[in-house]
């Protein structure tokens, strides 16, 4: 069979492309939890016709980021405290499995890019620079997984990525969650560093943890919307 010319290959459609916008808008907090959205008053806004735009928003509901609203247009969906918990309980065991394989298997440099990265992290933390938190929080999580070696976890951890963010920057930008995420940190790669897999992983899947009990309390306690 003849092979296709790049050219033929499928570009991600308009719808597709909305679609990711909206999602990236929410994840960064412009779009908040109750925001309304209108199909009519997008399609305005992003100067393309409505068809896209009624895509993306389809689709968004099927993945439950919004919801349909009962006079019509949709909505921002918060996250509940137990949609929070579940995917934080799961990062924690794949990351928890990642520094594990990464005290026997990180290629090499991988440490270093660790702790030049908890290095940038302390320095967002004394300017109280949130965004630059954010950004090294999640750039963290990432290079460990890395270290791992394992193209599989990077994989299943990339499926979280989007919810998982969203809650870090609720958690990083409290500038007391930043410095014990800082010790954390610390901690994981010097278990790394010293080829100790159970206790890097054990130190990884508590600093997840520690992460999800801290918001989770702060969402029941506080009424706080994600």
């Amino acid at each position: 069979m003849a092979q296709q010319p790049p050219s033929s290959f499928r570009r991600p459609s308009l719808g597709q492309e909305v679609t990711q916008h909206l999602k990236r808008q929410v994840v960064i907090g412009e779009l908040r939890p109750g925001h309304r959205l209108v199909e009519e008053r997008l399609a305005h806004d992003l100067g393309i016709s409505r068809t896209p735009v009624r895509e993306a928003l389809h689709r968004l509901e099927q993945e439950g980021m919004l919801s349909k609203r009962p006079r019509g247009g949709y909505e921002v969906r918060p996250l509940t405290p137990e949609e929070v918990s579940d995917a934080l309980g799961v990062r924690s065991a794949l990351e928890g499995y990642a520094a594990e394989l990464a005290s026997r298997q990180a290629p090499e440099g991988a440490v270093d890019k660790l702790e030049a990265n908890v290095d940038d992290f302390e320095k967002a933390l004394d300017q109280e620079d949130e965004e630059r938190l954010v950004e090294f929080n999640s750039q963290f999580h990432l290079l460990l997984c890395e270290a791992s070696g394992s193209p599989l976890l990077l994989r299943l951890l990339g499926e979280l990525q989007e919810t998982v963010e969203r809650i870090s920057r609720a958690i990083i930008s409290n500038m007391d969650a930043g410095k014990w995420s800082t010790e954390d940190h610390r901690a994981i790669i010097a278990a790394i560093k010293a080829g100790d897999g159970a206790k890097a992983h054990r130190l990884a899947r508590e600093h997840v943890a520690h992460g999800a009990d801290w918001i989770v309390s702060r969402m029941i306690d506080q009424e706080l919307e994600l």
